[in-house]
């Protein structure tokens, strides 16, 4: 069954004629990216289902994906003022992103005038895509430019093939998904999501998601501090952005010169390099040890301190500024 929208209809049929209306350019769209947000990530659940074992870690990079090719598309069709007959078919797969998104909303138990403010923009936007006049021609197609797998030889695969290796199976066989147990699978996953992830972006939703709940109304003094607890666990995973740039820096500067040009964080493959100077790789994997803080089994802590430090600033806040509630 198809949700109905509760929509004004003289404001629909006054915003047809008008210029192309953009969710993304709204004035107040910083106040309703969490709750977009929050049914793109609902639309990406939904397409896992009747899929076992599925990662809190794939939903959000597919709800990353989505997030981006709805402003990155949207953008697009309203840079160009139409629609190339090789894009109708995405296009329409776009008003169909746009229309699940709509329908999550319009789900919720309440409906205030911030959620029906959040519906009218993003159907203004799915209307504006649908009036598109037809151009002429040919036109780009959406491509996320990224290749989401970790290149062999790379200095991301190389650290991943290095923390995986106390969860291989067997630890003489090769770095591949059938010789690594489910938790190893889950690390590659969490490092590969943190090679392709946008971390400013990434630190937006957290600023958002803290903005929203300082303005959430109703919470006493501990429900306030326990809900940004469970914000800050959420976002803590930043400490590995900063690891894996000290780490590419400190490494860079003792490999390029053997290198003999600059890396890529994503696209130089150093197997020749170590092949013919081992001592080089003994270099770089003590170098991953030490940032990832690796213990005598080869597991990382590197979040340890992070995660403590947050558990124990909240418990001192509700330990000494709860008493008046």
């Amino acid at each position: 069954m198809v949700t109905k929208f509760n929509l004004d209809s003289a404001k629909v049929q006054a915003a047809r004629e008008e210029e192309f209306q953009n969710v993304f350019d709204f004035p107040d769209f910083i106040e309703m990216r969490p709750i977009l947000r929050e049914a793109v990530r609902e639309v990406a659940k939904e397409s896992f289902a009747g899929k076992t074992q599925v990662l809190p870690v794939q939903i959000e990079r597919m709800t990353t994906a989505l997030e981006e090719q709805l402003e990155r598309e949207t953008r697009k069709y309203e840079h160009q003022g139409g629609v190339y007959p090789n894009q109708t078919k995405e296009k329409a797969e776009l008003i169909r992103l746009f229309t699940h998104v709509l329908q999550v909303i319009s789900k919720r138990e309440v409906i205030d005038e911030e959620i029906e403010d959040i519906i009218y923009a993003v159907n203004q936007t799915r209307l504006s895509l649908i009036h598109l006049p037809s151009l002429e021609g040919t036109g780009k197609l959406y491509a996320d430019d990224r290749d989401e797998e970790l290149l062999p030889g790379t200095f991301y695969y190389l650290v991943a093939q290095q923390l995986v290796q106390p969860y291989l199976i067997d630890p003489q066989g090769p770095f591949a998904p059938t010789n690594v147990t489910k938790e190893g699978r889950h690390l590659v996953l969490k490092l590969t999501t943190y090679a392709f992830r946008d971390w400013d972006s990434y630190l937006t939703h957290q600023y958002d998601e803290e903005h929203a709940l300082a303005n959430e109304r109703g919470l006493n003094r501990k429900e306030y501090y326990d809900r940004m607890e469970e914000l800050e666990l959420k976002y803590a995973d930043h400490k590995y952005a900063e690891v894996l740039a000290d780490l590419f820096t400190a490494v860079s500067r003792f490999l390029e010169p053997d290198a003999g040009k600059e890396i890529g964080i994503m696209t130089t493959d150093l197997s020749s390099l170590f092949t013919k100077q081992p001592l080089l790789r003994l270099k770089f994997q003590q170098a991953v040890k030490d940032a990832f803080q690796l213990d005598e089994n080869g597991r990382e802590h590197v979040m340890d301190a992070v995660l403590a430090d947050i558990h124990h600033k909240y418990d001192f806040y509700r330990a000494n500024f709860t008493e008046e509630d």
